[in-house]
């Protein structure tokens, strides 16, 4: 698999003050490699759904592949992860309000994640750091969470 090195989007933090950019588009702008502010008109909500970034792709003339989960082997994607606990019963629609968006890269049994949590404005991280210094305090701070969490969806992009 050819992938582009790894993009930090250098706008996030104007992007945010800017209009609200947050997790959706901020994995999309590093996924893609290109400035967050420049995406503004895919994202017309403040919150991103599966099909709203699926659109978002398309309109950047990006393929891809969706897989519902983690899919096996190299990949270069955006993965919709939902946080787990108390409203695990609710209809779907009330889940989506716990969920969060990060790009994977997976190079043999490399996995790097990109959160725009990380660091002072967003960063790549391997996973097991990903999981303890992101992941970790991004649960703690969500009543009703059960520290657990499933990928329901990874969007492929293909180079």
């Amino acid at each position: 698999m050819s992938c582009p090195p790894l993009f930090t989007p250098p706008d996030l933090l104007a992007a945010h003050a800017t209009w609200g950019a947050n997790c959706g588009p901020g994995a999309l702008a590093s996924v893609l490699g290109a400035p967050v502010m420049g995406l503004r008109p895919h994202f017309p909500k403040p919150w991103t759904t599966p099909t709203v970034m699926q659109a978002a792709l398309t309109a950047q003339s990006q393929r891809f592949h969706v897989h519902q989960g983690f899919p096996v082997g190299d990949l270069l994607g955006l993965t919709f992860v939902q946080f787990r606990g108390t409203w695990d019963t609710a209809p779907e629609r009330a889940q989506c309000r716990h969920t969060h968006w990060v790009d994977l890269k997976r190079v043999g049994l490399a996995l790097a994640v990109y959160d725009v949590n990380a660091g002072d404005a967003g960063a790549w991280l391997p996973s097991d750091e990903w999981k303890a210094q992101v992941l970790a305090p991004l649960m703690a701070g969500r009543q009703g969470a059960s520290g657990l969490w499933r990928i329901r969806v990874t969007l492929d992009v293909m180079r």
